[in-house]
């Protein structure tokens, strides 16, 4: 059974619920997935949703038209996704398929693809998808026509739009990233085109960072800081710090860190530092503290 098949298959046979996570989703692909899903049954999907995306074409902005058409139905966002999975109650198919006609071989020529059935309740998989969910952001009107505009802009700039689910070509060994931005807030502030609060220098930085973190556009500010929050929170970096601030960590010790995964100098790595500890105890005022006398950062208490 080719794979497109398999999936219908799966999905026709709901009866509670049915779960998409893919970054790239195209509307008529979605319809042909909706029209086999059993009326009645909801349907939460989670996709990537990035300009690039929708001005490369790969992902398109109607699917949450047609979500919302549907009673009990919910699209979600997830700027990092890059997990496919599918499924209907118990059963799910998960693999390197997109919901789009060319993955599931609904066009010709196809891609090939992989798409294996498990037990949902297995391997794992419900926790993950609880995870997935907790951490994406609720799509919204205001949501698609920011990203309407930001995709056209892209199109009639004249630059190449990145190619998606592509590394830069000139990162080099790859480094991790650590905010730049000397105070979260000035992230907000680059998001909304607010340019006259910052030096020049400091809006940069905001810039890059954005860009890092690749937020949504169209948030109000209360729902920026919640995406800000839930991404910066997933981070290589601050898995990093929450494991190794649990029993103490010290400011040489954080540089050591920095300066090994980020690769800059030793200065650098201080001033970094800094402006994590800053990030830290404005978005995460209930887990750090720092023990001043001793320069340590402890997770678990007020900073």
């Amino acid at each position: 059974m080719k794979i497109g098949e398999h999936l219908l298959s799966i999905l026709s046979r709901a009866q509670t619920s049915v779960q998409i996570a893919a970054p790239f989703i195209k509307s008529h692909s979605l319809e042909k997935a909706l029209i086999a899903v059993p009326k009645g049954v909801p349907v939460t999907c989670v996709t990537r949703w990035r300009p690039e995306d929708i001005a490369s074409g790969v992902c398109d902005l109607e699917i949450l038209d047609q979500l919302s058409e549907r009673p009990g139905s919910t699209l979600l966002v997830h700027p990092h996704l890059h997990a496919k999975f599918f499924a209907a109650d118990d059963l799910c198919l998960v693999g390197s398929a997109n919901l789009t006609h060319t993955a599931l071989g609904w066009r010709s020529p196809a891609n090939l693809e992989l798409l294996i059935e498990l037990d949902s309740r297995k391997h794992g998989l419900s926790e993950w998808w609880t995870e997935l969910i907790a951490n994406s952001i609720f799509a919204t009107d205001e949501m698609k026509f920011a990203l309407a505009e930001r995709a056209e802009a892209l199109r009639i700039s004249g630059n190449p739009i990145a190619r998606p689910e592509t590394d830069p070509e000139d990162v080099g060994e790859a480094k991790v990233w650590a905010p730049q931005c000397p105070r979260w807030s000035g992230l907000w502030e680059a998001y909304v085109g607010d340019e006259d609060q910052m030096p020049a220098s400091a809006m940069r930085s905001a810039k890059y960072d954005l860009e890092v973190l690749a937020i949504p556009p169209g948030l109000n500010e209360e729902r920026f800081r919640e995406a800000l929050t839930t991404i910066f929170r997933n981070t290589v970096i601050v898995h990093e710090i929450e494991r190794l601030s649990t029993s103490g960590l010290t400011d040489a010790a954080a540089h050591d860190i920095l300066r090994s995964l980020c690769g800059i100098t030793e200065k650098e790595a201080a001033r970094r530092w800094q402006i994590l500890k800053g990030w830290l105890s404005a978005l995460f005022p209930n887990e750090y503290r720092v023990e001043t006398n001793q320069e340590v950062l402890l997770r678990g208490r007020n900073l």
